[in-house]
């Protein structure tokens, strides 16, 4: 019994100075465990910043995203027929970089870098380059700083869009790359040409010129400082100064009631540019060949409507431009107007599980381009007596695959020239002399 007694005594105490040599050695092992651990993740850490893109510090949160975009052009202007491959139309590649940082509970501190890739594109193709490598390049689209309050609003400085930047594009369907009322961004930069097959006299009398005059209605981006209200049931507003004697400003409103998603904007801009001799005002009219002194303000503006439970839309933008001086003539010239309408409908819905489906039909009608462009220099200046009409109508189908963040389109564009008042090598332009042009278009977006 005394050695069974000693036996269990000595086996119990041997069990204990075990498992205290175990739970002791295990604890010394987790607490080296635990510094070799923290050391090795970070030399983990600094292994994977130096094969990583990074950060220069920790502080300002930096995203980088964008989008490829590619187009294949197929295209008719009455007496020539070609198929055409490029980027551009209603938008090109680009990718950007965003900063944000956080200051305070209510106020935020970010940055925007935005480089635009062009390549071929299809906005600037002509019969007379054949489709050929236009080239291309990076381009800088933005580079701005802003600092936020979430109840004083926003101010952002540098280059980049003002207020009225892109305020026609605002349309709720998705139809993306397939639609814009900036028509030209399509086969704009084709020559006009009559039914006789003549072309116009000179490159610069092209389809974008006849639609939108001297610059697009859709894109602003100048050396600005601009400021923005913080939204307020739906609305804000934003008002620019930039270089050049630039000022603009423009409300906004996005909501829903109804059943029904609304969103739209409208906008006043101001661009004046001196062109004044270094003689003084009273030489201008002798030093100065085009845009004399000139100002143009615009006018413009869309809506857009969605009805939430079927997807139907509508998006309805138009434009008016006026010129103040321009052209080399003693006193003040008045030029002509430029004005547009535009309206896209369809349907917008996710009908197949992979995305959205948006149908769409389009028509709109640009008049006085010409004479505008004309008014700048940029044609030829018999255009100046002129007066154009351009109808513009489409159909097409952009399809969503939201698994890639990718858009499939195919639409087909229609544009007419109603003309009056040419004169010389253009006069077979006039009371319908002018061809038709038309144009099918298959194009993609993956964005990242």
């Amino acid at each position: 019994m005394t050695i069974g007694g000693l036996w269990k005594s000595a086996s119990l105490a041997a069990l204990v100075a075990s498992a205290g040599l175990i739970v002791g050695g295990a604890s010394a092992r987790a607490a080296d465990l635990g510094g070799d651990c923290c050391a090795d993740l970070e030399e983990r850490v600094a292994e994977l910043e130096a094969t990583t893109v990074r950060k220069g510090n920790r502080k300002v949160s930096v995203t980088l995203s964008g989008f490829v975009a590619h187009n294949v052009m197929f295209w008719d202007d009455g007496t020539q027929s070609d198929m055409y491959i490029g980027d551009g139309g209603n938008y090109g590649s680009r990718f950007r970089f965003v900063g944000t940082a956080k200051i305070s509970p209510n106020v935020t501190a970010g940055f925007l870098y935005e480089f635009g890739i062009s390549n071929n594109g299809i906005d600037a193709h002509n019969q007379l380059n054949g489709g050929d490598d236009l080239g291309g390049g990076v381009a800088l689209r933005d580079t701005t700083v802003w600092l936020r309050h979430s109840q004083l609003g926003m101010v952002k400085v540098g280059h980049g869009s003002t207020a009225t930047d892109n305020l026609v594009l605002i349309d709720l369907s998705g139809c993306g790359g397939a639609c814009t009322p900036d028509v030209g961004l399509y086969g704009g930069g084709m020559i006009l040409r009559g039914n006789n097959g003549v072309f116009a006299a000179a490159a610069g009398d092209a389809w974008f010129r006849a639609i939108r005059g001297h610059e697009s209605w859709d894109t602003t981006r100048r050396n600005h400082i601009m400021y923005e209200t913080p939204t307020l049931h739906g609305f804000s507003i934003q008002a620019a100064v930039a270089e050049d004697n630039y000022w603009d400003v423009a409300v906004r409103y996005a909501g829903e009631m109804g059943g029904f998603r609304i969103a739209g904007g409208i906008g006043y801009q101001v661009d004046t540019e001196h062109n004044t001799g270094a003689g003084g005002p009273g030489l201008n009219t002798v030093l100065c060949t085009t845009r004399c002194d000139t100002k143009t303000t615009d006018i413009k503006g869309a809506i857009s409507v969605m009805h939430v439970a079927t997807g139907l839309f509508a998006t309805f933008s138009a434009g008016n431009r006026e010129i103040e001086g321009g052209r080399p003539l003693p006193g003040v010239y008045t030029g002509p107007d430029l004005r547009y309408w535009h309206v896209i409908a369809g349907i917008s819905n996710n009908f197949t599980g992979i995305g959205r489906t948006v149908l769409f039909g389009e028509y709109g009608e640009h008049k006085g381009g010409l004479a505008q462009s004309a008014h700048f220099g940029l044609v030829t200046a018999h255009d100046l007596v002129s007066d154009s009409k351009v109808t513009a109508w489409g159909i097409g189908v952009t399809q969503h695959v939201d698994a890639a963040a990718m858009e499939l389109f195919i639409t087909y564009k229609h544009f007419e020239l109603d003309a009056t008042g040419f004169t010389g090598a253009n006069a077979f332009l006039n009371n319908g002399g002018a061809a038709d042009f038309s144009m099918v278009i298959v194009g993609t977006r993956i964005n990242f």
